[in-house]
């Protein structure tokens, strides 16, 4: 089987040829000498969803303008740069973020102010005027034959709640659910609205494909509760996942954490995929429980603690693929991940620590590969 036809018929629910086993690092590390063997099962063996752009989602679904410009720089210590999103119909949103040297590209970072730190900011977006998204077709026609059969492409669908609490003060941001629920539930009934409406349009012109969001996470516990969630994820989540569903696509979720008791509820809300699925104690996901609660529902994804790749063995590892595999694999609906980003490779690490990883990561394809092959017999 090509890397897609394995994807798409453990998806549907299918036993493939093997497990499909995902792995994806950053362009920086590609270029290590070390991780050649790493980077030539990537760009052959693996299988992986791949991202490609369709939809301009724009501040919050507003056109806009971005800038940024540096108000300080300590060189040797840190840069502060102030970010800008002007739009026309809400206004503009400012943030300041502090970044320290050596690495002022780092994807962690620390924010001084959020783009929405205030009620008034929220209610300037929840009141803006939206339409439907556009989106460039032959640009997602062109992804998707680059990829060819070596993946399957999956573009963004807007998620305006796990947006605003990253985009927003985190201090604020949850009480306004309970202290302004006017303000945020026009807010979530007006964006979801035009993801919706753009989704639809989207398959009016043809297009049917994966979406991914990347937002769950952060409206699971330790940050909502179940009551808060039914409340204003499930409905909103729904209306968009049943658009998607009507277009004939497809929704994939991602959502580190503690997401084993709301499971149930993304199949109910027509998730069609969910990882990485961490166990204790990054999460609390019990794999052979999840397959049996929503096995026949959702294609699950992960379950391999890659945060413990600098310190665990390569035996360890093997382990815990062959447990997942015997867990999850019977009957399709199952894929191999990490369940951190780059499975933890960073070629900034010291090489020793680096090395140490590689030879986990390495363990990881190798058991995969192994045991990985249907029939499961394990």
């Amino acid at each position: 089987m090509t890397s897609t036809e394995r994807l798409l018929t453990a998806a549907d629910f299918r036993e493939p040829d093997r497990v499909p086993i995902e792995l994806q690092i950053g362009a920086s590390a590609r270029e290590l000498p070390e991780l050649e063997r790493i980077v030539e099962f990537i760009d052959i063996q693996a299988d992986n969803f791949i991202g490609i752009g369709c939809v301009d989602w724009g501040f919050f679904g507003l056109g806009s303008e971005y800038s940024e410009e540096v108000i300080e720089d300590i060189p040797g210590q840190y840069r502060r740069i102030r970010r800008i999103y002007r739009t026309r119909e809400a206004g503009d949103f400012f943030a300041i973020t502090r970044h320290a040297y050596p690495r002022l590209d780092a994807p962690d970072f620390r924010w001084e102010r959020r783009f929405i730190d205030t009620i008034d900011e929220m209610a300037r977006l929840a009141e803006a005027p939206r339409t439907s998204r556009q989106f460039d077709a032959d640009a997602y026609n062109r992804g998707v034959e680059q990829i060819g059969e070596r993946g399957v492409a999956m573009t963004s669908v807007m998620h305006p709640l796990g947006t605003l609490v990253r985009q927003a003060n985190m201090v604020e941001v949850y009480g306004w659910l309970m202290l302004e629920p006017e303000i945020m539930h026009r807010f979530l009934e007006s964006t979801n609205t035009q993801a919706r409406d753009t989704v639809l349009a989207m398959g009016r012109a043809g297009i049917e494909p994966w979406f991914g969001t990347w937002a769950l996470e952060m409206l699971i516990p330790p940050w909502m509760g179940r009551r808060l969630f039914d409340e204003w994820v499930f409905p909103y989540d729904k209306m968009v996942n049943d658009a998607i569903h009507i277009i004939g696509g497809r929704h994939r979720s991602h959502c580190h954490g503690e997401s084993m008791g709301f499971l149930v509820r993304m199949a109910e809300m027509r998730l069609d995929a969910t990882e990485p699925l961490e166990p204790p104690p990054f999460g609390d996901v019990d794999l052979a429980e999840a397959k049996r609660l929503v096995g026949d529902h959702m294609m699950l994804s992960g379950n391999i603690p890659s945060q413990d790749f600098v310190t665990c063995t390569p035996e360890q590892v093997r382990q815990w693929v062959k447990d997942a595999i015997a867990a999850a694999a019977p009957g399709g609906g199952f894929s191999l991940r990490t369940t951190g980003g780059h499975a933890g490779i960073d070629p900034y690490l010291d090489r020793d620590t680096l090395a140490h990883i590689i030879d986990n990561v390495e363990a990881y394809i190798e058991a995969g590969l192994e045991y990985g092959e249907y029939p499961i017999r394990l």
